[in-house]
């Protein structure tokens, strides 16, 4: 018999887990080592959780971006699925709603430099075109990428 309550079903994580707006470190003004403390010196981008699997899952998505789950995971040297559960355990969302909402901070850091083309912060983010950047940004209400 299944029991309807999510309480039953779903088991809290008894370790941290970690987000997105947690781990990222904005590109055009990133916060001090101070503010940071003594133990979290960003590195590659992002805030170090000392977890060399998520550290270097996130070091690759800063560096590479927005990929179907296969590439990252060749990336890491790993199967999708084992990358997809340790991603999903990790950070309690999913390898797409954490990789999507990995990016949009990105994306919206970038969108502050107007120096740039829109073509090229695009693909910055890992995206083959501009055009599914634009459909990206949408589908995430996030409205047409115009710089801000």
């Amino acid at each position: 018999m299944h029991n309807n309550n999510p309480k039953s079903t779903y088991m809290k994580a008894t370790f941290k887990q970690y987000t997105p707006a947690e781990l990222y470190i904005n590109m055009n003004e990133p916060d001090t080592f101070e503010a940071d403390g003594p133990n979290e010196t960003p590195t590659n981008g992002f805030r170090p959780t000392g977890g060399a699997f998520l550290d270097a899952f996130v070091g690759d998505l800063h560096l590479h971006g927005i990929h179907t789950g296969d590439y990252h995971a060749a990336l890491l040297g790993i199967k999708r699925v084992e990358m997809c559960i340790s991603v999903l355990t990790l950070t309690g969302m999913s390898y797409t709603d954490f990789t999507e909402a990995y990016v949009l901070l990105m994306a919206a850091d970038l969108l502050k430099d107007n120096k740039k083309e829109l073509r090229d912060v695009a693909k910055r983010l890992g995206f083959g075109s501009y055009s599914g950047f634009y459909r990206f940004m949408m589908r995430k209400g996030m409205g047409r990428p115009s710089w801000v």
